[in-house]
């Protein structure tokens, strides 16, 4: 081979080599360690630059919820990711709003990247119409494929809104799961729970409740999970579906009865338009069903209010009263319907996310004790318009003006938390 053969060839390599990625560059992640970024990353090297795979790196590394902006580009050779994290370690105030008890406040610390690695650690308490104290531990990927581990300690005391008994209940339960082919996510979970009731100024007239009411509850708790999570984006998805399954069984350490409890879950979103608004079409279907020879008291389910059907109350004598005795049962079939679309788009300032989305609904459910019941011309309807406020750690928190065919309205707030 001549020199200009030689040299012919060197410069025909050095020009493919320079339209292909030969490594990884990521830069801002002052407290993120690089292990946990590379994880997410699919993207080949030595290979040409993919947007459409950079595009699902992108939202990998932002589904962590460690930082406000992540955007990928080929600089040169490298595969560039340029992060700006959110913040790792913070006291939060707590304002909890429950519709059918009013407000509760409180406060915590949270170390949102504990460790560098992802780990969440967090502590705190409320008091108000509900009392809680808490720590909890997440570690989402300990080893293998997203095999995690997570765990909690809790104490809980409220007053029961429609039948006016003190409730008290406290566990420990320790989890795991993990992913297979990054959409099929596995949970599993083992606990002890405590609970128990105050009924001196309870009038058992007022309910049609068939078995003597337990005062003391002792469980242990189990739950598993399966989900299915084609979602683009976890806060505020564009596209995808998610389909989730999960079994909570109860097994009584006392004199009350087992019992357990299905729950099942399906969201598909539908991109619209770009262009105008970054409008997304949502479907939502809820379907929670319990067994069991006495299901307790305390397991009661209201049709009504930010969970399930917007537009009605969780509090059954607040709802028209042709409608009131439909909303409290042990089972529920719920639907949705939601359009949403940007009012001020998101932006990264100094580290935090903001922005804010309008949505306007449509809501429908059957709420009943047995699921022989189930009738659909029990079904209740709400419609109405809302807000969503998007804040990078604090998530997504949701305003709704709910309104039903009887002529009555509720505000309805709701957070991602």
């Amino acid at each position: 081979m001549n020199l200009q053969s030689f040299l012919f060839l060197l410069f025909i390599n050095s020009i493919c080599f320079a339209t292909q990625i030969l490594n990884v560059k990521i830069i801002g992640n002052k407290n993120t360690r690089n292990e946990i970024i590379l994880r997410e990353i699919n993207h080949p090297y030595p290979a040409e630059f993919d947007s459409s795979m950079a595009k699902e790196d992108r939202n990998r590394i932002y589904n962590l919820g460690l930082f406000s902006t992540v955007h990928i580009q080929q600089i040169d050779s490298f595969y560039t990711v340029t992060l700006v994290e959110t913040f790792r370690f913070f006291p939060f105030p707590i304002a909890d709003y429950n519709e059918s008890k009013g407000w509760s406040y409180g406060g915590g610390i949270a170390f949102l990247n504990f460790n560098g690695k992802n780990q969440k650690l967090i502590f705190g308490g409320i008091g108000g119409e509900e009392t809680t104290y808490f720590l909890d531990f997440n570690d989402p990927w300990i080893v293998g494929d997203h095999v995690s581990l997570s765990g909690n300690i809790y104490q809980f005391y409220t007053q029961n809104p429609v039948y006016l008994y003190q409730y008290k209940e406290s566990g420990i339960n320790m989890g795991s799961g993990f992913y297979k082919k990054d959409i099929h996510k596995f949970n599993f979970l083992l606990g002890l729970e405590y609970a128990s009731i105050d009924t001196s100024e309870f009038d058992k007239s007022i309910m049609n409740y068939p078995h003597e009411i337990p005062v003391n509850y002792q469980f242990i708790r189990g739950e598993f999970g399966y989900v299915f999570d084609q979602r683009d984006i976890y806060l505020d998805p564009t596209s995808g579906e998610k389909f989730s399954f999960y079994f909570k069984p109860k097994i009584s350490m006392d004199t009350s009865e087992n019992y357990y409890r299905f729950q099942f879950g399906y969201s598909k979103f539908f991109l619209l338009s770009e262009k105008y608004f970054n409008s997304v079409f949502s479907v939502n279907s809820k379907l929670h069903l319990q067994f069991s020879k006495a299901l307790p008291i305390i397991e009661y389910q209201y049709l009504g209010g930010e969970g399930f059907v917007r537009g009605y109350s969780p509090l059954p004598e607040e709802n028209d009263s042709e409608v009131s005795h439909l909303i409290e049962g042990f089972n529920i079939i719920y639907q949705s319907f939601q359009l949403q679309h940007t009012l001020f788009e998101k932006k990264d300032y100094s580290g935090v996310e903001l922005g804010i989305d309008m949505v306007y609904f449509y809501d429908f459910g059957i709420s009943t004790n047995k699921i022989s019941l189930f009738r659909l011309q029990e079904t209740l309807i709400g419609f109405g318009f809302g807000f969503r406020f998007f804040a990078s750690g604090a998530g997504v928190i949701g305003i709704d003006f709910g309104f039903n065919p009887y002529g009555q309205k509720f505000l309805h707030l709701s957070d991602s938390n």
